[in-house]
């Protein structure tokens, strides 16, 4: 036990004896935390510039423009189908509703048409118009199917529709969609940074294989194992003090809301840093020069934040690459603060946590075996 202790202090000496160190481990996760915020900080409700192209100039289509125009962020201006390709491209408008010929008549003969949407911006910008227009010709077809298709009995109906009023009333709610999301990113940011940290702290070995200590010390009463695991637990007080810095800048220093106790955040990123720390051992373990090193935590830790969700929502990417991110450590760990934000109990993600320790126990597990099996005492490059 205390050849362990003597290990790990000396890893600690060692590690934050460049003052740079400090700035990685502590500094970069913060900054990582204020550039998730300011990502996030504009997004929101905006307004909705919509052009509308109406081909009908039919009662029906009139009464549904001037509810969308009582919508409060909606913008809409009249267009002509000739020039609406034009104003898509510049911006001027970020979708086109188009109310083709004859569309009041055809709610009135049972037959309704369907209003065509346009946009270049995908179902983010057509989403809230689209929502609108299929509750609105919804109301009007149940009229129509009990009109049984005579206009003259629609056309009471419609009248008594419209006649009645219909009182909405509006609250503003805090969009707690956004700030889920920025947190879930915020934490993809540093678990990025505890990986490439754990990496850092594992390159102490590389440095002692360079100038032959590592060899030296495992040719004294002291195993390999030992070494490795002295400089396991200095990587693991370095992750724990890295995420609870983060977590309080979080909290008090931000007031970033995660929607997660604290101590329950604590538990998943610690369970997190271990499978980080085993990631790092692994690699050095089967490294022979530094440069091999370089490129394997490359080749490695990007692909892995990127499948995972780390920079951008998992949810953005195909089927297939999100079937492929549950092979991802990182994964594992955002879908468990997800879940938990969205109300599910603690002991109910439980396997997310269990998965983590596997992942972390396989990797430690072959970072052993590959250090205690080497008997490669050449010059390390």
């Amino acid at each position: 036990m205390r050849k362990i202790l003597l290990l790990t202090v000396n890893t600690l000496k060692v590690t934050f004896r460049k003052k740079g160190n400090f700035v990685i481990y502590l500094i970069l996760p913060i900054i990582g935390i204020f550039a998730s915020i300011g990502l996030y900080a504009n997004t929101g409700t905006s307004t909705v510039h919509i052009g509308i192209a109406n081909k009908d100039r039919g009662v029906l289509s009139a009464d549904m423009i001037e509810s969308f125009r009582r919508i409060e962020n909606f913008k809409l201006k009249d267009v002509d189908v000739e020039e609406a390709d034009k104003l898509l491209l510049d911006g001027s408008i970020s979708c086109l509703v188009v109310f083709p010929e004859g569309f009041s008549d055809s709610f009135a003969a049972g037959l309704p048409k369907k209003v065509e949407i346009v946009s270049l911006k995908g179902k983010d910008t057509t989403a809230w118009i689209e929502t609108s227009v299929k509750l609105y010709a919804e109301n009007l077809y149940n009229l129509a199917r009990a009109a049984g298709g005579k206009k003259d009995v629609f056309d009471k109906l419609y009248e008594g529709f419209s006649n009645k009023g219909l009182k909405l009333r509006v609250d503003k709610v805090d969009d707690q969609a956004n700030n889920r999301l920025m947190t879930i990113q915020t934490l993809g940011f540093l678990i990025m940074f505890v990986m490439l940290g754990t990496g850092m702290t594992s390159e102490l070995i590389l440095r002692e294989k360079r100038n032959r200590t590592y060899f030296r010390i495992c040719s004294s009463p002291v195993s390999s194992k030992t070494y490795i695991f002295a400089n396991v637990i200095a990587s693991i007080l370095i992750v724990m003090v890295q995420i609870f810095i983060t977590l309080m800048v979080m909290r008090w220093g931000l007031r970033v809301n995660t929607y997660v106790p604290d101590w329950q955040m604590f538990i998943i990123l610690g369970c997190f840093g271990l499978v980080a720390i085993g990631i790092g051992t692994m690699i050095v373990a089967f490294s022979t020069s530094s440069y091999q090193v370089s490129t394997l935590s490359t080749l490695v830790i990007t692909p892995m934040c990127m499948l995972s969700g780390c920079y951008w929502p998992v949810e953005y990417m195909p089927d297939i690459m999100q079937k492929i991110s549950w092979f991802m450590p990182p994964r594992w760990a955002l879908d468990m603060v997800d879940k938990l934000q969205k109300g599910t109990a603690f002991g109910e993600v439980m396997m997310n946590l269990v998965v983590m320790l596997a992942f972390a126990a396989a990797f430690f597990a072959i970072s052993a075996y590959k250090f205690g099996t080497s008997d490669d005492i050449r010059k390390f490059v």
